[in-house]
């Protein structure tokens, strides 16, 4: 019999020697000398080869299931650091779950045990107060951001360059919105909102202009009616800006790019007729048409032959049960009155060689609508 080869011992292992484990067959020393020598050697083992979150956890079970502390004490004590109560009992605690009894693990380390726990589930609890009373930050809207954003930059220069100008009765002053409005780095969702700032008081000068408020014309009745068609001028120059902006961004407005589905996820829902006995044909495997520039169906109950033609560069695309991006001018269809003598000529023949078959077809050439119904065999692609 192969004797068991005999398995070295690590470098860690010679030093502290093996995991401590006390049980039947390894029983707690008697005498007291080899006891606490042996609780010594134990808890150094156990401190060497500490594992941090192991540790916490360790702690954590025992406060479960030998102090019976409710999942919200856990939860507490899990928001302590580990490092603040681990340190001084996880040793003694695996000694507990290992097996050993008595002496020098007497009542006055269970309790020193039961008070560092106890002590650290109460400095997590007043951790847990201070994140639920901790207030909530303000959360600002990407439209609340861009309103504060017009109110300090835009608004705040025309206000001070125009509106100022005109307490002074200055009229002439100019002010480029339309650059103004690219320089601040604002994009096309910031037009309306400065249009709704400014509009209110568009429409007091337009009705103090024309006369249609008595509160207007009061109000304004310090300003000439030419000086009140400059202020006028001035807003609808905004007003035009803000429409060629619109325009300019819509124009730079990238279209979203519709990503291609595979073959198979094209013809998942495309109906067709397998095989058909009394023709004698069968379908190839509908997977082949996107991408392909000619395509070959019968229907089997109208006797009805279609050849379908594409110039896209991306060739057939299959959406349900149609056949997209085919050429009206260039498909044709129409009902054979022998296809038992012609429809081997589509399955024998060259693409070259049936670009003539429509000639020898006296019944009456149409244009295909694209659908393939249960009906129809797939019967080649090019």
């Amino acid at each position: 019999m192969a004797r068991k080869k005999r398995r070295l011992k690590n470098a860690d292992e010679a030093l502290m020697g093996p995991k401590p484990n006390y049980g039947p067959h390894n029983p707690v020393p008697e005498k007291d000398e080899d006891r606490v020598r042996e609780y010594r050697r134990a808890t150094n083992w156990f401190y060497y080869f500490e594992n941090k979150k192991n540790a916490e956890v360790v702690c954590q079970n025992y406060a479960k299931n030998h102090l019976g502390f409710t999942k919200a004490q856990i939860n507490n004590l899990k928001k302590l650091p580990g490092w603040k109560y681990r340190m001084s009992i996880y040793q003694h605690i695996e000694l507990i779950n290992n097996g050993w009894t008595g002496h020098p693990l007497d009542e006055s380390i269970l309790n020193m045990i039961k008070d560092k726990i106890v002590w650290a589930e109460k400095e997590g609890s007043k951790i847990v107060k201070e994140i639920s009373n901790k207030p909530k930050p303000v959360v600002i809207s990407p439209a609340e951001r861009t309103r504060r954003k017009l109110l300090e930059t835009l608004y705040a220069e025309f206000d001070e360059l125009i509106v100022e100008g005109w307490f002074e009765e200055e009229y002439t002053q100019k002010f480029n919105l339309y650059s103004r409005f690219r320089g601040h780095g604002f994009k096309g969702n910031a037009i309306e909102p400065f249009r709704r700032m400014i509009l209110p008081e568009y429409e007091c000068i337009l009705d103090a202009y024309n006369k249609t408020c008595d509160q207007a014309v009061e109000a304004y009745s310090h300003i000439s009616k030419a000086n009140k068609k400059k202020m006028l001028n001035m807003y609808e120059d905004m007003f035009k800006d803000m429409d060629k902006l619109k325009q300019s961004f819509k124009a730079q407005r990238v279209p979203r790019a519709h990503k291609r589905k595979t073959s198979d996820e094209q013809v998942t829902n495309l109906q067709y007729q397998a095989e058909c006995e009394d023709s004698k044909l069968a379908s190839i495997n509908p997977v082949m048409i996107p991408g392909k520039s000619k395509l070959w169906v019968y229907n089997t109950k109208q006797r009805r032959l279609t050849e379908y033609v594409t110039t896209a560069t991306d060739g057939f695309l299959v959406a349900g049960t149609s056949i997209k991006n085919h050429d009206e001018k260039e498909s044709k269809t129409a009902t054979l009155r022998k296809p038992d003598d012609m429809l081997p000529l589509i399955l024998s023949k060259t693409e070259k060689q049936l670009e003539k078959f429509w000639k020898d077809i006296t019944t009456k050439i149409t244009s295909p609508n694209g659908r393939i119904n249960k009906d129809c065999i797939i019967m080649r692609v090019f």
